[in-house]
């Protein structure tokens, strides 16, 4: 499927909403000009070993692993072409990026070639939300849910959790930043109820 960035994201509807709750304690925004891509493949694999070469990093091997750039900075206020790729579950990637989603999306399919695997630009089909400030933790801490609580969710890690319902991948980028990946179909009522907890923690 290739990158559509003319599609109208769902969250273009809760800017004001988000710009509501935004001030000194939490901030709130989507952002939107990220590509993200789906990759299922053995990590052990022939296959995995030329998609790591075309992405320039390893797959992560372990729970709550980012590899390449772990903390956003580059992806977010830098100008390199650079990835991070977040280990969902065994054997499923989720790769973000600035690069060229047709380019990096024939890339990486010539690179799996006819082994076993999937390569999918989910952009179309995810959200990013960026939530920061001196709240936002106790805001995750209200709405969050782990099947597996994490012992030590330090910046630079990522997990898979729920939000309302919701499949999110939470990325913590900083101490006080947090990047939260939903599907789109489950968008709205993600938004309903971190802004609602932004509110509260105010």
């Amino acid at each position: 499927m290739d990158h559509d960035s003319t599609v109208p994201s769902i969250a273009e509807e809760f800017v004001e909403a988000m710009d509501g709750v935004t001030d000194t304690r939490v901030q709130l925004q989507e952002i939107s000009d990220l590509s993200l891509f789906r990759i299922e493949i053995s990590p052990d694999s022939d296959a995995a070993q030329r998609i790591q070469a075309v992405l320039g990093v390893k797959l992560p091997r372990q729970r709550g692993q980012v590899t390449g750039d772990s903390q956003a900075l580059q992806l977010l206020y830098g100008t390199r072409q650079v990835v991070a790729c977040m280990y969902v579950k065994e054997g499923v990637f989720l790769v973000v990026t600035r690069v060229d989603p047709v380019k990096l999306g024939r890339a990486l399919n010539a690179a799996l070639g006819r082994d076993e695997g999937l390569i999918l630009d989910v952009s179309a089909n995810r959200t990013v939300i960026n939530l920061s400030g001196v709240a936002a933790a106790d805001v995750i801490d209200e709405v969050v849910h782990f099947d597996f609580p994490p012992d030590n969710f330090v910046p630079g890690r990522a997990l898979s959790c729920s939000v309302a319902e919701a499949w999110v991948m939470l990325w913590r980028i900083d101490e006080l930043e947090y990047l939260l990946v939903p599907r789109v179909s489950d968008t709205a009522p993600f938004l309903v109820t971190l802004i609602d907890a932004c509110e509260s923690v105010k």
